[in-house]
């Protein structure tokens, strides 16, 4: 009794989700409302987020099948349902306008939210692919949601496709493993195979066709070419989803199978990593600094800024320090987008948004709006890695991961890359504070409440830019 209890316990906030998605679909069937079914989301979301107070971790891997609970995971469940309610409030303010069926839009976020805590508490091969899919089959529907705009239908196309492909990839290299090794557990993958397996070619083909398929759903070059065409087509929140709450998710379960598996430590997996790595930091900021699009500007640098993240990984071993590094980068990156994308999503007048993406129809937002134009400018500051920013201390952080492997030219790589990422950014700062005559969007009125909402949460996130850029020990501690 007291096992089941324990393990339970672990589980509540999966639990807790998949109640609140049966209620929401009882209450859409008895009768449909925009506001409660808003409330039982976002409460379930907090609920499942207090939750995680209640949970003891276990280092025991067997301690639930499929699952493992502990600091790692409950870190990347936290961050994973953060995105979740900001994309919940954000939607909020342009789904009141839109003229279609509103409440589905909060129940696919939901479930999409399962998936993403079943993947950073994964531990199996069988609860990584189901976790994946059921994080990515209600995006399908979240990317295409605003069905009035053709871009939106376009880009819901796409990465449907795209994303099934990616997943057939994954299911078939998983199966390959797995005949190969006669085990769906990540630490028993690779525990008998021979260090040198570049001569076991079935094992190279299913190691391969999971790389491809990770790739592709973190954005990384060169499998990222669907991201600045699924950004530019999504609603703005789907976006903040998309950018956030996915890709965490999906690295947070990477790390874990490079933890657990010693197939994941071959020499081999750690070039094609460093290749991947070096092609996204280039590759993204070089296309985000063409790009005239505000979505699309964003999309390439979330692939750069995954580039990053794939240095720590690098390193001969995967220490404490470099889990930090990744941590701190990804709660810093969290709070750049969530303040960035509340900031669109105000300025972004109606449920098609198409007009307001363009870089110029933020020309001298200052002079309209100045505390946005402030608040965007620190943003856009933290995501290119200036000082006093967060930006800056988790950028640091992976460096001096990479110099304590003395990976000299994988420095240099990442100097490169952040400088081309400065110019790409700089040219938004400096649209905010240029001549007003194009300005093209009215200043943000916080009549409503849901606007006010999206403003505190914008001011929140700004302060915790600039506190965790100036004392970063808070967090620090945190990630620790």
């Amino acid at each position: 009794m007291t096992s089941f209890i324990q393990q339970f316990t672990m589980l509540l906030p999966l639990c807790i989700l998949g109640m609140a998605v049966i209620i929401v679909l009882l209450t859409i069937a008895l009768q449909r409302n925009h506001f409660i079914t808003f409330m039982l989301v976002v409460s379930s979301l907090v609920i499942a987020l207090c939750s995680l107070y209640f949970i003891t971790p276990s280092q025991n891997i067997d301690s639930i099948p499929f699952f493992q609970m502990d600091y790692h995971t409950i870190f990347y469940t936290v961050l994973v349902i953060l995105s979740s309610l900001s994309t919940c409030i954000f939607s909020y303010h342009w789904l009141i306008s839109y003229p279609g069926n509103r409440e589905e839009f909060y129940l696919l976020v939901l479930v999409s939210t399962i998936g993403g805590i079943v993947l950073t508490s994964s531990s199996n091969l069988v609860s990584l692919f189901i976790g994946m899919e059921l994080m990515s089959l209600p995006l399908f529907g979240l990317v295409g949601y605003t069905t009035l705009n053709r871009r939106s239908l376009e880009a819901s196309l796409k990465y449907t496709i795209l994303s099934v492909a990616a997943s057939s990839f994954l299911l078939f290299g998983m199966a390959l493993i797995y005949s190969y090794t006669g085990s769906f557990s990540f630490k028993n993958l690779g525990v008998d195979v021979h260090p040198n397996f570049l001569s076991q070619p079935l094992l190279m083909a299913g190691l391969g066709c999971m790389l491809v398929s990770f790739s592709f759903k973190l954005s990384l070059a060169p499998f990222h070419l669907w991201t600045p065409d699924v950004y530019e087509g999504a609603p703005i929140s789907v976006v903040n989803f998309l950018s956030s709450a996915s890709k965490i998710a999906i690295f947070c379960v990477l790390i874990r199978l490079f933890i657990s598996s010693p197939l994941m430590h071959a020499q081999t997996v750690r070039t094609v990593f460093t290749m991947l790595a070096v092609a996204s930091i280039l590759c993204g900021n070089l296309m985000a600094s063409r790009q005239s699009n505000i979505k699309r500007l964003l999309g390439y640098s979330s692939t750069s800024h995954l580039g990053f993240l794939l240095l720590p990984l690098i390193v001969l071993q995967f220490s404490q320090f470099a889990q930090e590094a990744v941590r701190f980068y990804f709660a810093g990156y969290l709070v750049n987008s969530i303040g960035l994308f509340g900031i669109i999503s105000l300025i972004s007048s109606s449920s098609d948004d198409s007009r307001n993406q363009s870089l110029d129809c933020y020309r001298g937002l200052f002079w309209r709006d100045p505390l946005l134009a402030g608040i965007m400018t620190v943003m856009m500051l933290s995501l290119a890695g200036m000082p006093i920013t967060v930006g800056f201390i988790g950028k640091f952080y992976i460096m001096i991961v990479a110099l304590s492997m003395h990976l000299w030219w994988l420095i240099g790589v990442l100097i490169v890359g952040s400088a081309i990422g400065v110019y790409s950014y700089f040219r938004v700062i400096v649209n905010l504070y240029s001549d007003s005559s194009n300005f093209l969007n009215p200043s943000v009125s916080f009549t409503s409440w849901s606007t006010a909402l999206v403003g505190m949460i914008v001011i929140l996130s700004v302060i915790l830019v600039l506190i965790y850029g100036i004392y970063p020990e808070l967090l620090i501690f945190l990630v620790k």
